[in-house]
């Protein structure tokens, strides 16, 4: 159940305080209360791509997971699985660590993003880092990320990332050298530039 899939994350992380804890439940609880019945029902229908090499990683995810009930879930332990499981079944999201043993996160996404025998170039992906540095990030927003979540995963910002990439998704855009979720999350009305043009947004 919720409960005993944020206990089991818990387990995996000594910071949580009593305290902190608490709190955490509380203000989850509100969150994912305010999202209605009717958003809960479309996650239960989501089939994840999990891509992480590193066994407890997933472990711990799967118990995010089941603990929102979700349990389609298919885990790949590399690049190269998570491109042929995207190529023979129907993936609604992926989660990519950043380390794979044979590409990069920010390298796999690409490759879905723009590759020209992609089966999925708008499939909504959510990085996994523990790597925060900015060029880091910039990698997976220039690859075509939708959403970065730092490591140790807290399962209300793993929530939070699900509803933004289900019921919150960015427009996509195309330039010469980029196509993913409109970079810009804030629209500034002032900006002229060329990259804001209509024909620019799919």
């Amino acid at each position: 159940d919720l409960l005993g899939g944020i206990i089991a994350r818990c387990a995996f992380s000594a910071a949580f305080s009593l305290w902190e804890f608490s709190t955490f439940w509380d203000n989850f609880l509100m969150k994912l209360t305010s999202l209605g019945e009717h958003a809960m029902a479309n996650y239960l229908r989501e089939n994840i791509l999990l891509v992480d090499d590193h066994q407890n990683m997933r472990r711990i995810w799967m118990s995010i997971l089941k603990g929102f009930n979700i349990t389609s879930v298919i885990e790949a332990e590399c690049a190269a699985q998570a491109l042929e499981i995207l190529k023979d079944k129907s993936i609604d999201i992926a989660i990519i660590d950043l380390i794979l043993p044979d590409l990069t996160g920010a390298e796999l996404i690409g490759l879905v993003r723009r590759s020209e025998d992609s089966s999925d170039p708008l499939l909504p992906m959510i990085a996994c880092t523990a790597d925060t540095r900015k060029s880091v990030v910039y990698s997976l927003i220039n690859a075509g990320v939708d959403e970065v979540l730092t490591k140790p995963v807290a399962p209300l910002a793993a929530w939070q990332r699900l509803q933004a990439v289900t019921t919150k998704r960015r427009d996509f855009i195309r330039t010469p050298d980029y196509f993913g979720p409109d970079r810009r999350r804030a629209k500034d009305p002032r900006y002229k530039g060329p990259d804001r043009r209509e024909s620019h947004f799919i």
